[in-house]
């Protein structure tokens, strides 16, 4: 027979399941990432709402709890007219180079001071939300940007050199710059990419090209998802 104390802690210990969720730190951060481009016709640009959360650990921890993180918007996409698309993705070949990652790296940025060498990532976004900084990406946070030769095949994807969108749109075209802009929790997201990508379905880790080939089959179109277009809900 289990004793008194036992049964209060074994009691203390169903509690605190639930409410160590509850008592997960959290951060949401609310940013737009715009694309500049020089066009013969002069410049473009086209930008998307995003955000990023965080979590830490529970108050009350439990065994493997490290916190998370993730994201939610749809990739920034530039119109260039005639029918050609420049995107931004959120995320890589196999899910490498995510929009969590880059934005992540873009807050440790020296001239936003937004903290020390010791402090967290949830702190910075904190004081992101306080004090809305603005930067201009570095070539090393660039996401990977892609066009379609035909917008209506998914398999027709391409990569686009940042330093050289003329070898993919012809002379003329250059990236002048990706900047990044803290905006209030209550901006809304960025909806509508799913008009111009007709094809996107409702699972994020469906490939663009859905048909092996090979074992080895390394292509764009093999390596990148859905998820790299839009990710979660906007609301």
């Amino acid at each position: 027979m289990m004793g008194r104390r036992g049964v209060l802690g074994l009691l203390a210990s169903v509690a605190a399941a639930p409410l160590s969720g509850c008592l997960k730190p959290h951060e949401t951060l609310r940013y737009r990432l715009t694309l500049e481009v020089r066009t013969p016709q002069g410049m473009k640009t086209g930008s998307s709402v995003l955000q990023n959360d965080a979590w830490g650990p529970s108050v009350i921890p439990l065994p493997g709890d490290i916190g998370g993180s993730g994201y939610i918007g749809e990739a920034p996409m530039v119109d260039l007219g005639d029918g050609r698309l420049l995107f931004a993705l959120l995320c890589g070949p196999d899910w490498q180079r995510d929009i969590f990652g880059i934005v992540s790296a873009v807050l440790s940025y020296p001239e936003l001071k937004l903290g020390g060498p010791d402090d967290g990532l949830m702190q910075r976004m904190k004081r992101a939300n306080e004090t809305k900084p603005s930067a201009k990406l570095g070539r090393g946070q660039y996401p990977i940007l892609v066009t379609f030769t035909d917008i209506n095949e998914p398999k027709s994807v391409i990569e686009v050199a940042s330093n050289d969108l003329a070898a993919s749109f012809g002379a003329g075209y250059e990236l002048a710059e990706i900047t990044f802009q803290v905006v209030d929790q209550q901006t809304p997201l960025t909806t509508g990419i799913r008009q111009r990508l007709k094809w996107l379905g409702p699972h994020p880790e469906t490939r663009l090209d859905q048909q092996v080939k090979t074992l080895n089959d390394r292509s764009l179109a093999r390596t990148l998802f859905n998820g790299c277009f839009v990710s979660g809900s906007a609301k």
